[in-house]
């Protein structure tokens, strides 16, 4: 009779196909968590922390099985497939979330103003997230330095927004602030966003205020958007604040929710009073406007009088002699 040897079989390979359905399991979980609003921001970037660690795990056994099985033979190559396949997809979510709270610094609160930025009603706050927060300071004090090296290019104080935002700045109108008013709320109704704080302008010309509460599509974070509206010299000012309640990123971070409003307010302007370019001013042209005209050409001398000052003077000789006295005096 022939002699049969046993068949090497490896334990790495069902071991990695198990971890790794496991770490796949949990980021989906986690992922529909956060969607629904069951966990915060904090435990869901927790467990995708753990479920990146089982992934790897799955990867290194799936590595270990195909080299043993490499050296010895036997079955179990589909079981570490299956494991690497299973621990790649269980990584991809955490490589996202990381990759936009690294690529996306700062922009948790952005506004147009920096100095003075409109108000945010302080009920719409969120509860502490101490390790999304410490990651955050983390990479703003740390990985941009860094990269601002690297690039050639200084730090700016701010995390350098105003560098990577150019075109977030506040916007002029030549229309009055309750007009104005009336496109913002349009605007905000159009992007599905609610209205929960509102100071509805009582004058033509007064100051106002719209705050909106909106969700992100995929995540379903929340994000407050702050509309001031002042009155100008030329017409209206605009300034919008987009402040997110938890450091996380979605796939739309507050800069593309101030550029989402400032577009869908030159929809409504342009569909209402149908030319744009007549409204929207632009900061050369308010710079020229609002510089003063001298009244006339500055002279490099003083200008003389036309005519001779006349001073009336007294016809009565003055006394003469040592001896006389002068009665007034």
């Amino acid at each position: 009779m022939m002699k049969r040897y046993p068949v090497y079989r490896t334990a790495s390979a069902p071991a990695s196909r198990k971890l790794g359905a496991a770490g796949l399991a949990l980021a989906l979980t986690a992922f529909l968590a956060m969607r629904f609003g069951v966990i915060d921001a904090d435990v869901f970037v927790l467990s995708l922390v753990v479920s990146a660690v089982i992934a790897f795990a799955a990867l290194v056994l799936a590595l270990h099985a195909c080299n043993r099985i490499w050296i010895h033979g036997g079955p179990g190559v589909p079981a570490a497939l299956t494991g690497t396949i299973f621990g790649l997809l269980a990584l991809g979510p955490p490589a996202l979330v990381v990759a936009m709270l690294v690529l996306r610094p700062g922009t948790q609160d952005l506004s147009t103003d920096r100095l003075e930025p409109p108000e945010v009603n302080a009920q719409s706050l969120a509860a502490e997230q101490p390790f999304l927060g410490w990651f955050d300071d983390a990479v703003q004090q740390h990985v941009w330095p860094s990269v601002a090296r690297w690039s050639g290019s200084a730090a700016a104080p701010d995390g350098g927004t105003q560098q990577r935002f150019p075109d977030i700045v506040s916007r002029r109108y030549r229309i009055s602030t309750a007009q104005l008013h009336a496109a913002g709320a349009k605007a905000l109704d159009t992007l599905n966003w609610k209205v929960v704080d509102e100071l509805p302008p009582d004058l033509l010309d007064a100051p106002t205020r719209l705050q909106a509460e909106g969700t992100s599509r995929i995540l379903g974070l929340k994000h407050d958007v702050t509309l001031r509206i002042r009155p100008d010299p030329v017409g209206a000012l605009l300034d919008v604040r987009a402040r997110s309640r938890t450091p996380l990123n979605d796939i739309s971070g507050n800069p593309d929710h101030i550029r989402n409003v400032f577009a869908e307010i030159d929809r409504v302007l342009l569909d209402t009073y149908g030319d744009l370019a007549r409204l929207a001013v632009d900061e050369t042209v308010v710079e020229e406007e609002l510089q003063p005209e001298p009244d006339e050409e500055l002279r490099d001398t003083i200008p003389l009088p036309g005519f001779k000052p006349y001073v009336e003077e007294d016809d009565t000789p003055a006394p003469d002699g040592p001896d006389l006295t002068d009665l007034e005096g």
